[in-house]
Formats: C-alpha cells, structure tokens, sequence
C-alpha cells in the first residue's frame, strides 16, 4: 500500500552503508518513521530530500506501521539555518521538541509552527532568541497549556509589572502577588511546586501576542532587549517545567549564545 504524505524530516539514522532511517512529522499521521533505503548514496535521488530540517514530498509503502520511502521530493531545505551555529542550535532544539511530544495522529497547528520558525532561523530575519520564546509558548498552548496571562488573576489588571507563576500557569500583578504571599495564598499552592519568572508590561505583552496571533504573523513585534530577556526566560521556563525534562539541544543553545 503507497501513501502519499508531506513531512518535516526531525531525525535521521544512518544505517548500513548507505541506507537512512527517518523520523518524520507528516501532516496526515503525524509522527512516522520510514527507512529511505540507498539514501546517502550520492547518486540517489532521495538524498537531499531527507536530510534533518528538509521539509519534503513523500511516497510510502509498507504496512502495519512499517513504511519504506519509495520516492521523496523536496518542497524547502531551511538551508539558511546553517549559516550560524547558533541557528543550527536552535533548529535542533526545535525538532527536537516536537519529536518529543508529537504524535501518530494529525496536528497541522504544531507542524505549520515547526515549519514558520525554520523559516524564521533560515531568513534571519528575527532575533534568535525571540523565535525560540514564541515557539514556546505556542507550542504549550497548542499541546492544552495555554497559560491565563491577558490579566492578573486576582484584580483583572492589565497593565504594569506581573509575578508569573509557571506551574498554576496565570499572572498576579505585584499588588495582589504582595498581598498572596503575606496571606499565603499563592496560586501555586494548588499545583506542584513553585516556580515564578517576572514579567514586565512588555514581556507580558509579547507573551499575549506569542500566543493569540496568527501562526504566520506570531514573530511581527518588537519589545526592548531587556523585555526580550524576561520574556524569553519565562517562556523556557514554562515549557521545561511543564513538559517535566531538560534537552541536551537547549543546553547547547544557550551555551553557543553565552
């Protein structure tokens, strides 16, 4: 049986001597993993179509979950992530995530923000480091973590500087944050630990606009370096304590920045 799918390539396995065993996120299944046999080779046909990052055309076969590529066409490459080794970081935190928490089944949503923050790195047309906040936080809100951060929970306020407590996923601005912490009534109380970044109005701001944008405008605002630093912090540390683990690429990326 032949299926006809387009995927972004997150992984690859050299195998034998020439043979390539691919992680790919299709947008009809979702995750699947197919052998592209004599991939390497440089006479074949399916070599630069399935490398890592290569979004591509593909024709499989095979059956009860076992797929083998039987043709592969290229539709982009992202060729542009590997003019820095800061964006070749970044893209590889990126796949990296999303084969972590994607799925055998359609998400269309989570593949389109994959693909436009590639573009993003590719282009070079954004700061870095806001590609990689924006990615976050929708990311989370598109796998059902999407946090209450339009206005603080308690009094509604929108403007101003906020606490923003990670685990119980809201914002308290420092009014009532002072007034939780001396009654002891914290948000995360109700939740698993306690972890909280501080956001700026700007941050906040940026975090809003991360969130509740179209996916093909999310990265078209612009904060001060010091609003990008506390937004960037909360949106790392909301997608590492909500999704329980650490990625060696994220080490790596922030690494390379330092």
């Amino acid at each position: 049986m032949h299926t006809e799918v387009k995927g972004l390539v997150l992984r690859t396995v050299d195998l034998k001597e020439s043979d390539r065993l691919l992680t790919i996120f299709t947008e009809e299944q979702g995750i699947v993993t197919a052998l592209a046999k004599g991939a390497r080779s440089l006479k074949s046909r399916k070599m630069s179509s399935t490398q890592q990052f290569c979004y591509s055309s593909f024709i499989l076969y095979g059956q009860n979950d076992k797929y083998w590529v039987k043709e592969a066409s290229l539709i982009e490459s992202f060729f542009g992530i590997r003019d820095s080794i800061e964006g070749l970081a970044l893209a590889a935190y990126i796949v990296e995530v999303i084969a972590d928490v994607g799925v055998e089944d359609r998400e269309v949503d989570l593949l389109r923000l994959a693909l436009n923050s590639l573009y993003a790195i590719s282009q070079g047309t954004y700061d870095l480091n806001k590609v990689k906040a924006v990615f976050e936080m929708r990311a989370m809100s598109i796998l059902g973590f999407m946090p209450e951060v339009l206005e603080c929970h308690t009094c509604s306020r929108r403007d101003g500087e906020f606490f923003f407590d990670i685990m119980a996923g809201a914002i308290e601005c420092l009014d009532c944050h002072k007034r939780s912490v001396a009654s002891h009534t914290t948000l995360s109380e109700e939740h698993e630990g306690h972890v909280v970044s501080m956001l700026s109005e700007g941050a906040k701001t940026a975090m809003c606009y991360a969130i509740y944008s179209p996916l093909e405008k999310m990265f078209s605002f612009n904060i001060s370096d010091e609003d990008m630093s506390l937004f960037s912090r909360a949106a790392e540390r909301y997608l590492v304590n909500h999704l329980e683990r650490s990625y060696k690429t994220l080490e790596f990326y922030n690494e390379v920045k330092r």
